[in-house]
């Protein structure tokens, strides 16, 4: 018997595959262009500089934002960590003193119960496993995003930003009617504006 894969999950497996086999050299490397890139050519073109921003923790080769997060405190910016909460996110508080726990996934979550709804940061930079220059953006399949912002109109707050390793784009993916569209995708060498 032969089973065909969703070319979703068949897509999903390859730029995962593609992201871990950075080496941690590579990985490095691409944190500190992130920074460079998000700070010269995204944020300086703001109208105003944002007051609240929410990040996330790297995982499975993910792109890092440990940098972004420095270089937020070092702007008194408050940064916020998604939390997984009745199968969508609400945002907790991230500062050096945060205290973390496991979530389903095994990946750290802050353990305050102190949270902000997705509408209240001003932008939401997010992990992506592909992307294309047309702001489409695939995730890890769980939907957690698309269910938290899935009511989000495109010219209100917050941003959606996605932060990827540049070998995670593609030319075109296939986008369902519940993927929510990201108003930019940064890499270490480009920023593509939606």
């Amino acid at each position: 018997m032969t089973y065909h894969l969703d070319p979703r999950q068949t897509l999903r497996r390859q730029l995962r595959q593609a992201r871990r086999s950075l080496s941690a050299d590579e990985q490095r490397n691409a944190a500190q262009a992130l920074v460079i890139r998000t700070t010269k050519h995204f944020l300086d073109q703001q109208a105003q500089s944002p007051n609240k921003v929410a990040l996330y923790l790297s995982n499975d080769g993910e792109i890092s934002p440990h940098l972004l997060c420095e270089y937020f405190w070092q702007q008194d910016i408050a940064i916020y960590l998604p939390v997984i909460q009745d199968k969508q996110l609400v945002f907790a508080r991230y500062v050096p003193e945060t205290e973390w726990q496991s979530n389903v996934y095994g990946i750290q979550e802050p353990t305050t119960t102190e949270h902000i709804a997705g509408a209240d940061l001003d932008i939401v930079f997010l992990p992506l496993v592909g992307f294309d220059s047309n702001g489409g953006r695939l995730g890890m399949g769980g939907g957690f995003y698309d269910r938290t912002f899935a009511n989000k109109k495109v010219d209100k707050a917050p941003q959606l930003i996605g932060l990827a390793h540049d070998c995670q784009e593609v030319k075109s993916l296939p986008i369902e009617g519940w993927d929510v569209p990201l108003q930019a995708i940064i890499t270490p060498k480009q920023c593509i504006i939606v």
